[in-house]
């Protein structure tokens, strides 16, 4: 079995270095704009051009994420955005947006399309659609189990990519409202607040701790297996990590891959880690293993305990590794981290474990875990990196005879360059040009290329020009060069040049459909999370959507009427899958709301019922809701894409109003039980609610006091928190829908 790729983060040049020096086989790095990184470095125009040279010049892949949700405001930006994309021909774009992806469609692109984690595809559904976009890859969810993955690779056509270490998100990958719920940082939108990481307190206890932080994914350990399912490309998490950190672990999971030796995982606790554990690799953990406890940053590397002993400003430790003068240190008295650089160290002459250092506080506790942030000795990497491994090699065909100007031919991208001298040649007194001398004055052509093979069999032998028009033509060449890779391909060539040339239109997305000045959608529909039994008796509403629990004796009158909908659980695996089929197949008609891609096959499968992606599904552009309708599913608009940027005469239910809103959805589990009330030190008050299949949801305890004032189709979404009484948040309710109407 052919060894999986090893994919690393470039959150700057620097990394990309640090990745390819330790063996990365290709990296994922962002623009300015529409990666979901937005805090890390990122690449200028300029800098991309450069990675594409880079990785060119080493035989290596770049991916580069446009992995954002993208507004409808944004749009133009965007196209220039995808212009320089196909003049840059990246090995492929990751996207999570499928607007992005019907645009590249229509535009004929031919780049390798990548589904980012944030797609969340769990493999039921949704295949063809992905196909016809013109994805070849998808990125799964992290917490997708080792049988859920095996699964996949089995019935997929796609190339599957999974993450094998770094950071893990509570919640379900692409799935997570919370940031955006609480302020204007959105998850979707590359710059969330974290607040998974944050510490809460549960029915307003004075004891704060971090609930939510899940810790590490790390699989070093877990290689084989993970081979064995056939997945193509294993990926490390860290845009927003150092160079250090970026070297450390690709040169560890190069060595894991490669099956060389042992790997030892010291160097991985020296960069920044977090406690790790497999995450959900072998199914769901109880709470002690998943979560970081009170300490959700930087861990490091156990270097020593403190035993209490202190003599003329040395502290005595039981050394755990080795440690040695000049090593950065924290440690933690009760929640406070505390940090010293140890400026001499020595063993203890009569205790081989027993070490004495200077540095640390002589009144430091005893029994305190001393933990190394740095090393005095950190391993060079940098010096690795020549220039020279930036530099393209391109082949150069030689022409000419005497009396004729000396020609020089290369290709690069599909755009051939002619360039010849103003002199001419002549004989040579002693070698020709085709005997050394043009190796060596070409064996490099400015910063950004030089020479592959020197193809000489149209030059005449015992040939000779002058040194200045070698020069002068070197240059020529290289500036030529320079300008010839800044454009998009030539037309004809490819799919950028074939949509230009033939300017078709009957790739064109129709939105026409999507707009109708008589709408067949109720103003105003309420979508029921919990307590359903006694809301659908309080609420004055004439659109219901509830939980589907089976088929229950529904009467198919009441499956027929609009004024009743189901909300299906989310569908994370094939046994999910057929338990709702099944449910469902029975049915002649209904009306149902999804969680994701699973809308698409049940549509197909059960073309009597009506299957609609809900908001989390994150529509939020035309792009993206016309493609959706075109497959025979409706949407929600995704929550995140505001009123005031939505077409008035839409026909699609906004899903912006909501009492006590969903936050995130997740497969941890046993942070907190549903009858419990988390808060924040912001006073934010949260609750769990559990939706089936493993996922819970947190909801931000909100009431509206009114609901929007907008022409347009509304969904509502209730959910009761354990401390509201819900015949009382029915009447308030009720209110608030009167004024509505």
């Amino acid at each position: 079995m052919s060894k999986p790729e090893l994919l690393a983060p470039a959150g700057s040049a620097d990394c990309l270095k640090a990745a390819f020096i330790a063996g990365a086989d290709a990296v994922y790095l962002a623009g300015k704009r529409f990666g979901a990184r937005a805090f890390a470095s990122n690449f200028d125009e300029l800098g991309l051009r450069w990675a594409r040279k880079v990785t060119r010049a080493l035989g290596k892949k770049l991916y580069i994420t446009l992995n954002t949700i993208v507004f409808e405001h944004e749009w133009p930006l965007l196209l220039k955005t995808l212009d320089f994309m196909e003049s840059l021909q990246p090995d492929s774009l990751i996207i999570q947006d499928i607007g992005i992806a019907a645009e590249l469609r229509r535009r004929g692109s031919k780049i390798p399309l990548h589904l980012s984690t944030q797609g969340a595809w769990f493999g039921q559904g949704g295949v063809e659609e992905l196909k016809e976009l013109g994805i070849t890859r998808v990125i799964l969810p992290r917490e997708t189990s080792e049988k859920e993955i095996d699964d996949i690779v089995k019935n997929s056509p796609f190339e599957i990519e999974v993450f094998v270490h770094g950071a893990m998100c509570y919640s379900i990958s692409g799935r997570c409202f919370w940031s955006a719920a609480l302020g204007t940082r959105s998850g979707n939108r590359g710059t969330c607040a974290q607040p998974c990481r944050r510490e809460y307190s549960v029915d307003n206890s004075k004891n704060f701790n971090c609930l939510f932080s899940p810790k590490d994914l790390r699989l070093i350990k877990d290689i084989k297996p993970l081979i064995k399912t056939g997945i193509s490309s294993l990926k490390i998490e860290g845009r927003m990590k150092s160079p250090e950190y970026v070297y450390q672990v690709v040169k560890a999971y190069r060595t894991a891959i490669d099956g060389k030796k042992t790997v030892d995982e010291k160097n991985l606790d020296e960069v920044f880690s977090r406690a790790s554990s497999t995450g959900f690799f072998f199914g769901s953990q109880k709470p002690e293993n998943w979560k970081t406890g009170n300490n959700p940053g930087r861990e490091g590397l156990v270097v020593g305990i403190t035993t209490g002993k202190n003599s003329d400003g040395l502290v005595e430790l039981t050394q755990k590794n080795e440690l040695k003068a000049g090593d950065g240190l924290f440690w933690y008295e009760g929640s406070e981290k505390k940090g010293a650089r140890i400026t001499f160290a020595q063993a203890d002459k009569l205790s081989k474990n027993r070490i004495w250092v200077r540095g640390l506080p002589s009144n430091i506790p005893a029994k305190t875990e001393i933990r190394r942030t740095s090393k005095n000795n950190e391993e060079d990497w940098e010096s690795k990196w020549d220039k020279s491994m930036e530099r393209r090699s391109i082949d150069l065909f030689w022409s000419g005879y005497e009396g004729t100007p000396l020609a020089v031919e290369a290709e690069v991208d599909g755009h051939k360059l002619h360039l010849e001298t103003e002199e001419n040649l002549e004989n040579a007194m002693l070698k020709g040009l085709d005997e050394g001398p043009l190796q060596e004055k070409f064996s490099v052509i400015g910063d950004d290329y030089c020479s592959g093979r020197h193809i000489t069999d149209h030059l005449g032998e015992r040939l000779h020009i002058s040194a200045s028009s070698l020069k002068k033509l070197k240059r020529a060449l290289a500036e030529n060069l320079s300008m010839v890779e800044k454009l998009p391909p030539p037309l004809g060539s490819n799919s950028i040049g074939k949509y230009l040339q033939e300017k078709s239109n009957n790739l064109a997305i129709d939105k026409s459909a999507l707009f109708s000045e008589k709408r067949d959608l109720p103003r105003l529909r309420l979508r029921i999370w919990n307590e359903a039994e006694i809301l659908s008796l309080k609420l004055k509403s004439d659109c219901l959507v509830l939980p589907w629990s089976g088929y229950n004796n529904i009467s198919e009158k009441v499956l027929q009427s609009k004024k009743l909908s189901f909300w299906l659980p989310p569908i994370l695996n094939s046994k999910q899958f057929s338990e709702v089929y099944n449910s469902l197949k029975k049915l002649k008609q209904g009306y149902f709301l999804c969680f994701g891609w699973e809308a698409f096959k049940l549509a197909k499968l059960l073309p009597d019922l009506h299957f609609e992606l809900d908001w989390c599904f994150n529509i939020s552009n035309l792009n993206a809701l016309a493609y959706v309708r075109k497959q025979g599913v409706n949407a929600v608009l995704s929550k995140e894409w505001k009123d005031e940027d939505i077409p008035d005469n839409l026909s699609a239910y906004r899903a912006s109003a909501a009492w006590n809103p969903l936050v995130s959805y997740t497969r941890f589990y046993g942070a907190v039980h549903a009858d419990q009330i988390i808060t924040n030190s912001h006073k934010d008050n949260f609750f769990v609610v559990q939706l089936g299949n493993g996922v819970t949801a947190m909801f931000l305890q909100d009431n509206p006091a009114m609901l929007p004032k907008i022409n347009a189709p509304l969904q509502l979404d209730i959910a009761i928190s354990p401390k509201e009484n819900p015949i009382q948040a029915a009447e308030r309710l009720n209110r608030i829908i009167e004024r509505f109407k």
